[in-house]
């Protein structure tokens, strides 16, 4: 494998591929790019690398299984798959590599275990590898292939003179109708013998094969023809000898019925003028005769309804015969009695009492009971005596057993009349129809659909005629037993064809498989490629195994097919199983102008201006990935890949809708002589032409040649002296598709604009990489006598214009029929002069405009190139942003990539804020990142209409913002040097055509974006550098919520970076800097991620703010600080534990010094008090001082407490009063009139009466606190034994000293017994529980001793903070229960709800805007009391993963170690909805909180620190314990 013929595939965590939609439906496919010379043998053709996500449901025991062989010698069998396992890693996602040796069809799928250990597959994911053609040495793209149709038996005996004709029209395919010796009806698709070419032009197999090389060598074309896989001719000599190979009574019972009506059809064909009824038929009143005659000499005759039915009288005299025989049935348990119903009955027996299979038909009465569980049921409901009533009885459950039978008989016997009715007025009455005239042998009444005929082995046989059906379903033979359109006449049958059966496979039908492998053996040895006849109805199954078998003696065969299928889906399947090249579409099936156009729209190209993809935040980037200034510069000598940026990531293997072949017109329909006009031929022709596909056109099309030639009965030859018709154009048009042709490297590159305007439809080609275009201005003609119309003048931005050429085609004389040649209507060309162009130097519009005369079935051709596009202009876009980012650090990669509107306008003093689009709104972000959130979506979507589409195209302005927001801080380390780069692609961009200015903006925003993107994770810690694309999302918050801002810092005398709770509604001013928020954040956003000099900034300035021995709410850059957060005290000492425990050398935080910004006693002073600021303290002593006020009671009014600091909380509620319980070690705390833990909402609402009510006050012992408390004295107690913490012990509130060793050990004694509530009453003798107040079991409390004593015993999810802090504190088995309950009735999509929904408090959607009479949630009081929070489900996600792996061997790996998969599974399954959220998220976060069951909540902030905070929390533990 080498990268640059590799291809990525990525697939979600269900394993299914991820595919860009901008090209809407379409089939996985590889590019055509040959492999360079002299690669030595055995190297992949390409490597399709499988990026699976990390931990995903599939990686359980994943095996991925590819049809892919493992080497090239293998040879491919598409039923052989080989299987490459799936790592179980949960960081870094796994890659597997399926090697391409040859072009065609691959598939894989996966195996894991479910969730429930069950083994589960996906299912089959299809991919192409598309053949490379060559043709005498010369590479010929799929999309410039030009394909001219000859059929054999009109090319005359000089078929050289043919050839040289289409050689000097360039075309470089031609394709060959069969040349097989044909059937009696001489129809090149009827085959008399498929092994035998025509004897009348070729005495052997090696003559085809010399006229082949005489293509390639002389004439420089490659060669396509017909395979015909459904039928043979039906006086075909093998089948004689071989009549299973077709359907017929024997092989295909089913079709019996449909047998005995066609015989009777064609009995009363020959009868019907004996009988009395016209055989010519003028009038609807003689087909009206006609149908009542069918009625009474072919339905009553044939009786139909023998097919469907159950034989009444004869089931009663068998049942008769066996009843005393008659035994209780052991496998029957009749659920019903004597009373039952007749219909009941006569349903039960149906599912349980008949001979398989029932209902299908076959012979006359081939449906039947089984008469012993038939008589078993009569005789457990009735008695087992014999008796009329029984007898009656049997005879009405038979009745309502064949009532539905009949039901069908009567539907399908009204569809036979109706479809008898309406072909027999086609084929004699229809002004559109063939009226055939007179009623004989030779054209009987109706087509028979059977060919009869005596067999080699003496047997009378009749087989199905092939034919095809009106939107039929491709997936199902039609003659199978599945259809009944043989029998309900729904067939257009061909009556020289006999349709072939082949079975489920070789074995149903061995004679058959052989021949026809023989046919595609010999074909695919001497033809370049196959054009599949009547593909869609070719069983699928079928056309793998000799598409298969093709490949094996040609490789890179050109498949087209002619496919019907009536819906994209359907095509994409039939492409993606069988490797088709294209499909054939023409545009003669367009009736009006507007149907061509859209038609030319879907194969002319990818829209002009269209977006470009390149990997932004949907890419994981690893920090050591290759990085190379020229790797994205495209050679196309060496047949290599370019990756899209500087950073190596291979291409994207993508979806593109199924190629097409379009032809002008086809051989099997009508010219534009006949469905539009003569004149319409030239402009038809020239739209073709340009169309970004493979083309083709049948020869006379280009001659003119009247109508459409009849396959079976017309025998002229091809007129090779005539006129050229409109050649000399097509050989023009097919020198400007060789000239793209050689520009054209990537699916990318070609681009088109197609308008129509009544008669007019133009037409703009363009080659992305250098901007040349070619415009085509057609005039069509689909009718006579149109109106006359002027083309307004055209004008073209930007864009220079040269004329090439101008034609109309016109008609000099009527038709006259040649009865030896093929002649086409009498025409000429005539050159156009008089195109006025006109350059403006000022404005650089270019105008066209177009001669006065300019007749319909005209085209005039003009070169274009678009101003500012050059074959340099795509590289210079690409490169150089790696080296323009290299100097930016994660600070100033903040403020290239983020900014929200309140950050910018605060950084700026007012003077920047968020780009406005008109119709869309204001970007999230100003920086990047805001860009990329809307451009994610419009590149993916290729969303040319989108308003940033618009804003882009009508003018510079945010190419201008992003260069102009950086002046303000060009200063800062690095932003000057992306600025340039910015401003240098930019000013490139500016001279470009408006149209193109989306384009070129989104490139080069995504390419710095993607730079920035690696830059950032190449300066975070290697567990982020080298993990996923979730977790490096998760860790790009930390750049997003960490800047400096102008209204706020973390220190009150310098302006340094702050971490923001949430943005943007904690983003400036005191709002942004939460205490509680800061260090529960701090290990997720700043230590994973390696932050660490930010991390210490942040300790260190709450450590100066310490008072009471608290650490504030609410920071302010410490100059009013507030004091209302039990717990914040706690959160910082665990913050501190995780730095030293993180962060090389961590221990010496604990002796940095740090000025208090208050006096050591509780007095409050002003920040410019000469007070403030006079004490030292180390970190140290910081945290020694939290212990000892704690242990020593704290009791005090907060500062300047009153409605000025708090407009809605009561007196009571300032006065904060903390204790510890020396009973248990536990902290007590607040009141029932505030709220000091982080479930802090205080009621607002004046109407409902909640006004300064606590909506959760949570006073007493919290049970998170307990655990904080727990995990801080186990750390100052390890710290002490390593001689890092002074300080054993502590001062109690009587005077008193305690051992830090003894208060652990006090709460280790207590913990369980105070806060456990068991699963079994029988043992709350053992625990604190008040049985009467007990909602739910097997839980732990939320508090203790609370002002409530019932909200002790609710559900919430803060015991998972202490489970996963101070797990020592649980006993594992009983943690286990506990969260395997709050898994299944608190954990959310997104969050974890914040209440028990079975609590009569539960209230799950927050509107803080509400004010109702409701007291639980008017103004948004029930913010804790049941919406789901997002920062709690990372701490359940790490108990959950820890209590599971020490109890659950099934979580273990098998030597105990490591995490299973099992368990890997269990945690991505509850993350996965987070993955999508951020993926999709515009803030490029995780919300604050979600409503129930992770429903939008629109007051929640749409990105918040600690919730991807703690999300990493947990991806840390496990790669610090299981994976570094």
């Amino acid at each position: 494998m080498t990268l640059n013929r590799t291809v990525l595939l990525r697939l979600n965590s269900q394993g299914e591929p991820v595919v860009a939609l901008s090209y809407g439906k379409g089939v996985l496919t590889l590019p055509s790019v040959p492999l360079p010379p002299r690669t030595p043998k055995g190297t992949p053709l390409f490597t399709v690398k499988l990026v699976i996500t990390a931990g995903s449901k599939v990686s359980r025991d994943g095996l991925v299984w590819t049809n892919c062989p493992p080497d090239s010698d293998t040879e491919f069998d598409r039923h052989s798959f080989y299987k490459k396992p799936v790592g179980a890693t949960f960081h870094k996602d796994d890659q597997i590599d399926l090697d391409i040796f040859r072009p065609g069809p691959y598939c894989f799928y996966l195996s894991f275990r479910n969730r429930e250990g069950r083994l589960e597959t996906t299912r089959k994911f299809y991919f192409v590898a598309p053949p490379i053609l060559h043709v005498d040495g010369k590479l010929i793209k799929l999309d410039s292939v030009n394909l001219q149709t000859v059929v054999s038996k009109w090319m005359g005996e000089d078929w050289d003179a043919v050839f040289e004709k289409i050689a000097a029209k360039k075309y470089n395919m031609i394709h060959f109708t069969p040349l097989q010796r044909r059937g009696h009806s001489n129809s090149p698709y009827s085959i008399y013998d498929q092994l035998e070419f025509d004897p009348d032009y070729f005495s052997s197999a090696e003559e085809v094969k010399q006229m082949v090389h005489r293509l390639h060598t002389k004439y420089k074309a490659l060669t396509l023809t017909d395979v015909v896989f459904n039928h043979t001719a039906d006086n075909s000599k093998w089948l004689r000898e071989h009549p299973e190979s077709g359907y017929n009574a024997i092989t295909a019972p089913h079709l019996i019925p449909a047998i005995e009506l066609d015989g009777a059809l064609l009995q009363f064909s020959k009868q019907m003028g004996q009988l009395g009824y016209p055989t010519d038929l003028h009038s609807l009143d003689d087909l009206k005769h006609v149908m009542e005659g069918i009625n009474t000499h072919v339905m009553e005759v044939v009786r139909l309804w023998e097919f469907y039915v159950v034989d009444v009288r004869g089931t009663l005299e068998q049942l008769k015969g066996h009843w005393c025989k008659v035994n209780a049935h052991p496998e029957l348990e009749v659920q019903l009695d004597s009373n039952s119903p007749a219909h009941e009955v006569a349903r039960y027996i149906r599912e349980h009492a008949t001979v398989r299979p029932f209902g299908l038909l076959g012979a006359r009465f081939a449906n039947k009971v089984d008469i012993p569980k038939f008589g078993s049921v009569l005789q457990k409901l009735y008695g087992k005596d014999w008796n009329q009533d029984i007898l009656s009885k049997a005879q009405e459950i038979l009745n309502d057993l064949n009532l539905p039978l009949y039901t069908e008989y009567d539907n399908d016997t009204r569809e036979i009349k109706n479809q008898l009715y309406n072909r027999i007025k086609y084929l004699r009455l229809d002004e559109w129809g063939p009226r055939q005239g007179p009623v004989n042998d030779r054209f009987p009444l109706t087509e028979p659909y059977f060919t009869r005929f005596k067999a080699n082995d003496g047997e009378d046989y009749a087989l199905a005629n092939n034919g095809w059906i009106w939107a039929s379903d491709p997936l199902i033979d039609f003659a199978s037993s599945k259809s009944k359109a043989y029998l309900r006449r729904e067939v257009i049958v061909w009556g020289d064809c006999v349709k072939l059966r082949y079975g489920g496979g070789p074995g149903d039908s061995p004679y058959l498989w052989k021949r026809i492998s023989n046919y595609v053996i010999q074909s695919a040895t001497i033809f370049d490629g196959f054009r599949i006849d009547n593909a869609h109805s070719t069983p699928l199954h079928v056309a793998e195994y000799f598409l298969d078998l093709a490949r094996k003696v040609n490789p890179n065969l050109y498949v087209v097919a002619e496919l019907f299928s009536g819906s994209e889906q359907m095509d994409c399947l039939f492409v993606e199983r069988l490797g088709l090249s294209c499909l054939i579409r023409e545009a003669m099936q367009a009736w009006t102008e507007g149907e061509l156009s859209g038609l030319l729209h879907k194969n002319g190209g990818r829209p002009i201006g269209s977006y470009r993809f390149v990997p932004m935040d949907n890419f994981s980037y690893d920090k050591d990935i290759q990085l190379d200034e020229n790797y994205c510069y495209q050679n196309t000598s060496d047949g290599t890949m370019k990756c899209v940026s500087e950073i190596m990531i291979p291409r994207i293997l993508t979806a593109v809708p199924p190629r097409a072949l379009l032809m002008d017109c086809t051989h099997d329909n009508e010219t534009p002589t006949q469905k539009r006009t003569v004149e319409d031929t030239l402009p038809n022709a020239g739209l073709v032409a340009l169309c970004s596909s493979a083309i083709g056109s049948t020869f006379g099309y280009d001659e003119i040649f009247p109508k459409l030639l009849n396959l079976v009965t017309e025998s002229r030859t091809y007129d090779i002296h005539g006129s050229s018709g409109i050649g000399k154009v097509k050989s023009l048009l097919n020198d400007i598709r060789e000239e793209i042709n050689e520009l054209s490297i990537d699916v990318e590159d070609s681009e088109a604009y197609v308008h129509h305007d009544e008669q007019y439809i133009t037409f703009l080609r363009s080659d992305v990489k250098t901007g040349k275009g070619w415009y085509l201005i057609a005039r069509m003609k689909f009718s006579e006598n149109q109106s006359d119309q002027k083309l307004e003048p055209q004008t073209f931005a930007h864009t220079t214009v040269k004329s090439l050429f101008s034609y109309s085609l016109e008609k000099t004389g009527e038709f006259i029929d040649d009865p030896r040649s093929l002649r086409g209507v009498p025409t000429k060309l005539v050159e156009l002069e008089g195109s006025q162009i006109h350059f403006d130097g000022n404005s650089k519009i270019s105008t066209v405009t177009l001669p006065d005369y300019f007749p319909q079935g005209s085209i005039a051709v003009f070169e274009t190139q678009h101003l500012g596009v050059d074959k340099d202009l795509d590289h210079f876009i690409r490169s150089g942003a790696i080296k323009a980012v290299g100097e930016l650090d994660l600070i100033t990669l903040n403020t290239l990539l983020y900014h929200s509107d309140q950050e910018e306008n605060d950084i700026t003093g007012g003077a920047i804020g968020s780009y406005n689009i008109p119709n869309f709104g204001k970007l999230v972000y100003c920086g990047l990142q805001g860009w990329i959130s809307v451009l994610r979506g419009v590149i993916f979507n290729n969303d040319l209409a989108h308003p940033l589409s618009e804003n882009l195209r009508q003018g510079i302005w945010a190419l201008d913002y992003l260069i102009g927001r950086l002046d303000h801080c060009s200063q800062e380390p690095g932003v000057a040097a992306a600025q340039d780069w910015l401003r240098s692609r930019f000013d490139r961009i500016k001279q470009l055509p408006f149209f193109l200015r989306p384009s070129y903006f989104a490139l080069a925003v995504a390419i710095i974006y993607g730079t920035c993107r690696l830059r950032a994770v190449q300066l975070m810690a290697d567990m982020i550098g080298k993990s996923t694309l979730f977790v490096q999302s998760l860790a790009m918050t930390s750049i997003q919520m960490v800047t400096k801002m102008r209204s706020t810092s973390i220190y009150p005398d310098r302006m340094v970076p702050s971490m923001a709770a949430g943005l943007p509604h904690f983003s400036t001013g005191w709002a942004r800097c939460w205490g509680r928020d800061v260090f529960i954040s701090l290990r997720g956003l700043l230590l994973t991620t390696g932050r660490f000099d930010v991390a210490e900034d942040h300790i260190l300035a709450f450590a100066k703010t310490l008072k009471h021995g608290l650490i504030p709410n609410l920071l302010d850059s410490g100059n009013n600080p507030r004091y209302n957060a039990r717990d914040a005290a706690w959160f910082f000492i665990q913050a501190v534990q995780d730095y030293i425990d993180i962060v090389p050398n961590g221990e010496s935080i604990l002796q940095k010094k740090v000025t208090r910004r208050f006096p050591l006693n509780d007095t409050y002073v002003p920040v410019e008090d000469p007070r403030a600021f006079q004490h030292t303290s180390t970190v140290e002593e910081i945290i020694y001082e939290i212990f000892n006020r704690h242990a020593s009671g704290i009791k005090y009014r907060e500062a300047n407490a009153g409605p000025r600091l708090d407009r809605v909380m009561s007196d009571q509620g300032f006065n904060v009063e903390i204790r510890v319980d020396w009973s248990t070690g536990f902290i007590h705390g607040g009141s029932q009139s505030n709220c000091g833990t982080w479930m802090d909402k205080m009621g607002e609402s004046e109407r409902a009466g909640s006004y300064g009510v606590p909506g959760t006050p949570r006073d007493g012992a919290a049970v998170e606190i307990i655990g904080l408390l727990k995990s801080s004295l186990r750390f100052v107690n390890e710290l002490n034994k390593r001689g890092l913490f002074k300080n054993t012990e502590v001062k109690r509130e009587d005077g008193s000293r305690i051992t830090f060793s003894e208060w652990e050990q006090l709460i280790q004694d207590n913990f369980e017994k105070k806060f456990y509530i068991p699963k079994d009453h029988k043992n709350d003798s053992q625990y604190d529980v008040s049985a009467n107040l007990v909602n739910r079991r097997g839980i732990y409390k939320d508090l203790y001793r609370s002002g409530k004593p019932y909200e002790d015993y609710q559900l919430r999810p803060n015991f998972t903070i202490a489970m996963t802090v101070a797990p020592e504190l649980f006993t594992p088995e009983l943690a286990l229960g506990a969260l395997n309950i709050a898994d299944e009735v608190i954990r959310g999509p997104i969050g974890m709800k914040t209440l028990d929904p079975s609590d009569y408090n539960y209230h799950p959607y927050y509107n803080n805007g509400e004010d109702s009479d409701n007291f639980a949630t008017s103004k948004g009081r029930n913010y804790h009391q049941g919406p789901e929070w997002v920062w709690l489900y990372g701490y359940f996600l790490r108990a959950f993963y820890k209590f599971h792996f020490v109890t659950n061997p099934a979580c273990q790996s098998r030597d105990r170690k490591n995490p299973s998969s099992y368990l890997y599974q269990e945690l991505s399954h509850r993350i996965d909805l987070h993955s999508q959220w951020i993926a999709t998220s515009p803030w490029a976060g995780i919300t604050e909180l979600t409503n129930k069951d992770g429903e939008f909540c629109s007051d929640s902030s749409p990105s918040q620190a600690w919730s991807t905070a703690c999300l990493l929390d947990m991806y840390h533990d496990l790669w610090v314990s299981f994976e570094k």
